[in-house]
């Protein structure tokens, strides 16, 4: 059995009956040339490869195909089309092709000596002119700047509907940072070319810089930019940071996540998404809404993954009572930051809580040695101590804690541990007393 017939899409039978209809000079202008003209290189791609399935012979329709592939950089794709045309090797656009394919591939002096060939025997054609912007797209690629501008000057002046010289230029005096005249070729890029995103995209962006009375313009041109592509990652990216100078968080956030989903090495959607979900996380830590940190912290779990993190979800832990999910998290995060005074005191706390002394009077111990200033460390060292038995030394570190601490409340309780202490001492020597008579 031969090979079934390729399914062809409605676009793919429409062109085909149309070419099977029509005669040649009677053919309305190729669709991909259309597509061409706008640099709607994608959909451009898609019908040439439907051709391809059609395997059309329309030399026009196989040459802008060959402009298609290469500008899409499949350069042998587009080559394989040059060499289907030896037969038409005099023809201009093959000339063109050809020089094109040779500057994609580096070969600049080749291509320039084709490029120059056009130039001389088109004189005053449109020939010349695509000839002469091909060259400053080369001397672009080139980083020769300021001969790629002067050509794409050029050319616009010959033809102002060159939508890659309007392009070439708007970027070049971006790089000159002469605002106005990159903001005026970015506009006309945008409207020779309606469904290029980057133009749109360095407008909004450029408006944004010039002050709160472009916002509202730079807002319109990302708004455009989204309707073409509602993936495009960057845009995402910039839509997050548009609502986040409104202070609409949420939203930003929202756009930020989205963008990141598309393209995760994003770097400003990524800290900006760490940086409010750690200041939500800390908001609700110092609002005592441990349950809700744990909550929060759970559904983000990446997210959740940096020390300090690790830390406040420990505290919290302990804080609701859950002393072995709090040692987990402490001793994680005291891997990497042994001598954090403030997680070894937590963990002395979680200790203490599991009736584990020795492990708690540890951690404080940790906790003293790593800041000697905090009288907190202090107490909860004497308080583990006493917990062993260990009076002596607890009265020692009760009485080293008052001399630091400064809230009343902390200081009264530090004296009646001290007199409190100081009389089971006594208690306890009384009672050895009356052993030993």
């Amino acid at each position: 059995m031969g090979k079934p017939f390729p399914k062809l899409t409605l676009l793919g039978l429409i062109l085909f009956l149309a070419h099977g209809l029509m005669k040649a000079e009677d053919r309305p202008v190729s669709p991909v040339k259309t597509l061409l003209n706008e640099n709607r290189l994608d959909e451009a791609l898609a019908v040439c490869r439907q051709y391809e399935v059609l395997s059309t012979r329309d030399r026009d329709d196989r040459f802008a195909c060959a402009w298609v592939y290469l500008r899409n950089n499949q350069i042998e794709a587009g080559e394989k089309i040059l060499e289907e045309q030896k037969s038409n090797t005099k023809l201009v656009d093959y000339q063109l092709l050809q020089g094109y394919s040779l500057s994609l591939k580096k070969k600049y002096e080749e291509a320039k000596k084709i490029f120059e060939s056009v130039i001389v025997s088109n004189k005053g054609k449109p020939a010349a002119i695509v000839a002469q912007e091909l060259i400053a797209e080369m001397y672009e690629a080139q980083e020769k700047l300021a001969p790629a501008a002067f050509l794409y000057n050029l050319v616009l002046k010959e033809d102002p509907n060159r939508g890659h010289s309007a392009w070439g230029l708007a970027r070049f005096y971006q790089g000159q940072n002469e605002i106005r005249r990159c903001v005026n070729y970015l506009e006309l890029t945008a409207k020779l070319w309606p469904k290029h995103i980057a133009s749109r995209f360095l407008l909004a962006k450029i408006n944004f810089t010039l002050g709160p009375e472009f916002a509202s313009q730079g807002f319109n041109w990302l708004k455009e930019s989204y309707r073409l592509n509602r993936s495009n990652p960057e845009v995402l990216e910039e839509i997050g940071s548009f609502f986040e100078r409104k202070n609409k968080i949420p939203e930003a956030v929202k756009y930020w996540q989205k963008a990141l989903s598309v393209k995760p090495e994003l770097v400003l959607a990524s800290e900006k998404i760490k940086e409010y979900f750690t200041q939500t996380v800390q908001q609700l830590f110092d609002s005592e809404k441990y349950d809700e940190v744990i909550e929060k912290m759970e559904a983000n779990q990446t997210l959740s993954e940096t020390s300090d993190m690790i830390l406040l979800k420990g505290q919290s832990y302990r804080n609701i009572g859950k002393y072995a999910e709090a040692v987990t998290q402490l001793r994680l995060y005291l891997k990497s930051n042994p001598k954090n005074a403030l997680a070894n005191r937590e963990l002395g706390i979680a200790y203490l809580n599991q009736k584990a002394w020795d492990l708690a009077a540890e951690s404080f111990s940790r906790a003293v040695i790593h800041d000697p200033n905090n009288g907190l460390n202090f107490g909860w060292f004497a308080y583990a101590l006493e917990e062993k038995g260990d009076l002596i030394r607890a009265r020692e570190y009760w009485e080293k804690a008052l001399a630091l601490l400064e809230e009343p409340d902390q200081r009264e309780r530090a004296t009646r541990k001290i007199a409190t202490i100081e009389k089971r001492i006594k208690k306890r020597k009384g009672s050895e007393e009356d052993e030993d008579k």
